[in-house]
Formats: structure tokens, sequence, C-alpha cells
């Protein structure tokens, strides 16, 4: 198979492509290829062309706040986060379009912001009929020993808590189909 793997931050596309050229090998190299397209484009460039499809998305990093004392990155992060869920919605729905009928979608985040995470997945639930969530609480149930979750979460989602003294947290998951 190939991979496809899409950046369009030009600092981020750069540090991913390092990263492949460290972590594999050679003979697998020529399989993946590194874009820099516009994200809310792709499902229209490329229609139907991807079996899975994970969406990574910008998020407002909740991590990052836990490191953090700088007044002015605060401030500015309040006021992005704002604007984050639209394009969150509009990348999901490229991907959408970009994956082929029986291909799963995984989205995930960084984030604890419901507005980000799973308002985001029900809106396109709610607007796209050709999309279903896929139950992931037994993936859940396998990792449980080493990640908090938060409770009351729908079965197509999960959301890793972050832990003081551990380097993980907080991460969203919810897993689709496209029918």
């Amino acid at each position: 198979g190939q991979f496809h793997c899409n950046e369009y931050d030009d600092l981020r596309s750069r540090w991913l492509k390092q990263t492949i050229e460290s972590f594999i090998p050679d003979p697998l190299i020529n399989l993946i290829m590194v874009s820099k397209l516009d994200g809310r484009q792709i499902g229209d460039v490329k229609p139907e062309l991807y079996d899975k499809v994970l969406v990574d998305a910008p998020c407002s990093n909740d991590r990052s706040w836990l490191f953090s004392s700088d007044i002015q990155q605060a401030t500015l992060r309040l006021i992005r986060r704002k604007e984050l869920s639209s394009l969150q919605f509009q990348l999901l729905r490229s991907a959408i379009k970009a994956l082929r009928p029986g291909g799963s979608l995984v989205y995930s985040t960084c984030t604890l912001s419901k507005a980000e995470n799973s308002d985001v997945i029900n809106l396109i639930l709610n607007s796209c009929s050709n999309v279903m969530p896929v139950d992931i609480s037994e993936m859940a149930k396998a990792v449980s020993q080493e990640f908090t979750f938060l409770s009351g979460t729908q079965q197509h989602e999960l959301l890793v808590l972050p832990e003081k003294g551990r380097a993980w947290g907080p991460m969203y998951v919810a897993k689709l189909k496209k029918m």
C-alpha cells in the first residue's frame, strides 16, 4: 500500500519529513508521500481515494497550557480557540470526501474542549448521512491500565485525561465509517 501524509504548515511539514526519514527503513520510504495541501481541499482534489484517514486536527492544545505561564500566549490561544471548531469541521468534511465508501476515519485532537471534540463529531454525524460512528469502547478497555479516560463519552469516542507525572493527555479520539 501507500501512505500519504499531509501537513500544511511549513515548519511542521519539514519536521514530519525528518521524522519519517529517521524512522522508516529505505525500502519502505518510497511508499510514503508527504504533501503540503490545504486539508480543507483534499476531498475535492482526491475524492474517494483513501481507505483510511487520520485527521489529527489543529486544536487549542490544552497540554501546552499546563507548562506555560505566558499571558500573551494564553490570550492568543483563547482568541484562536473560538475559530478552531469551524476549521476542524471543514477538515473532517474534506476527509470524508477523500474516503472511499467502506473506509474508516479517525479524528483526534489534544484538547479537553467539548466544542472541538464531541461537538464537531456530532455536527458531522448530523450533517453527513453517509457517515456512521464506530464503537471503540473495547480499545479503551485494552489500554485502561495505562490511560485514564473521561467517563460518559459515547461509544465512538475516547478522551484520555492528562495525569501528573505522565507525558500524555489530553487526547481525544473518535472513529467514523463512510457508508
